[in-house]
């Protein structure tokens, strides 16, 4: 099944979870024509026929004036947590707020902030009984220098900054507490020469078969992702290596299979650019991402297929990703199994 859930002259980053109450529930940023941008706006969407229809869009956060984006949406028991971003459009003046719902997304309130100082963005997390592993992507701008930015009308890359930080956060009581990581990955801003290379790479996290943590990170502009591994649960992280898997500098998402495998959603193309996020494919590994033993397309279409997310249940996979920058889309798919 591939389900249009909205059309906008924006959408970006739609994630799509079980609700606790059994629903299927989508968020994303939606409004204005680009992003970052005034109008963006993060909206809630619900079905309650596993896809095949959704309700009509509610905001997520009430209208204050200011910009919101989404990056995460987790759900334990009986809870759902939006990971968002407040700023001035432009990244700057930003606040990040973690907002939670009690009754499967209809209603959501303020909660807490986040223990990361600087510019930030949570990404998938990774939920081991009551452990919460959340990946981040943080860039040090001080909430001063960002300020000035803003009233300059500039955005947060031009802060100058030298590296962005990769690493995770664990909670161990629910995510009352996080422990950050204390080694993290860094990726250069600037190429060779000095020149600005903003990269945004949107670490996903898996647990291997060996007990270690495994990152794979989006590198701008490289043609392929990189990775970095942890041996202490993500207390240190190791220097970030190339791999083999293609990447037109595009968010992926790693997920268990739940029969031993690690699922890979992503857009397997070397050449960076809007145009190279297409066809959207699932692999799944057997031996800790050193080979791939399925290779599925999911989505082949002339068009650019940016930010896939979702989950794998039993033998289903539910997954959403934006398209062309307007349109959100809701795949429902049999997840293969190895012949091995």
């Amino acid at each position: 099944m591939i389900k249009l859930v909205q059309r906008d002259l924006l959408s970006c980053e739609a994630i799509v979870r079980r609700a606790p109450n059994g629903e299927l529930l989508m968020v994303c940023q939606c409004g204005d024509v680009t992003e970052p941008a005034p109008g963006n706006r993060v909206y809630v969407w619900h079905s309650k026929d596993d896809g095949s229809s959704w309700s009509k869009r509610e905001l997520l956060a009430p209208e204050d004036g200011r910009v919101v984006y989404q990056t995460e949406i987790s759900v334990t028991d009986g809870e759902i947590r939006a990971y968002l971003t407040f700023h001035d459009g432009r990244f700057n003046k930003y606040e990040h707020r973690v907002y939670v719902s009690y009754d499967s997304g209809y209603t959501w309130a303020d909660k807490c902030g986040l223990p990361l100082d600087g510019f930030c963005f949570i990404r998938g997390m990774l939920r081991e009984g009551n452990r919460q592993i959340l990946p981040y992507q943080l860039y040090d701008v001080p909430k001063d220098v960002s300020e000035k930015l803003s009233l300059e009308k500039k955005y947060i890359w031009d802060a100058g900054l030298d590296f962005v930080r990769s690493g995770t956060l664990v909670s161990d009581d629910g995510g009352n507490t996080y422990r950050r990581s204390e080694r993290e990955v860094l990726l250069p801003l600037k190429d060779a020469d000095g020149k600005l290379k903003f990269v945004w790479s949107e670490p996903s996290v898996i647990r291997l078969g060996d007990g270690r943590l495994a990152m794979l990170l989006r590198y701008d502009y490289t043609g392929k992702l990189y990775s970095s591994y942890s041996c202490d649960d993500g207390v240190t992280w190791s220097e970030a290596k190339p791999t083999d898997i293609p990447n037109p500098s595009n968010k992926v998402k790693l997920l268990s299979t739940g029969d031993g495998g690690i699922a890979l959603i992503h857009t397997p193309d070397p050449v960076h650019g809007m145009s190279h996020r297409t066809p959207l494919e699932l692999w799944i590994s057997y031996d800790d991402m050193k080979t791939w033993q399925v290779k599925k397309t999911l989505w082949d279409i002339d068009g650019w297929i940016s930010y896939p997310d979702g989950f794998i249940e039993g033998d289903t996979g539910y997954f959403s990703v934006e398209l062309n920058r307007h349109d959100v889309y809701f795949i429902k798919t049999k997840i293969p199994k190895s012949s091995l």
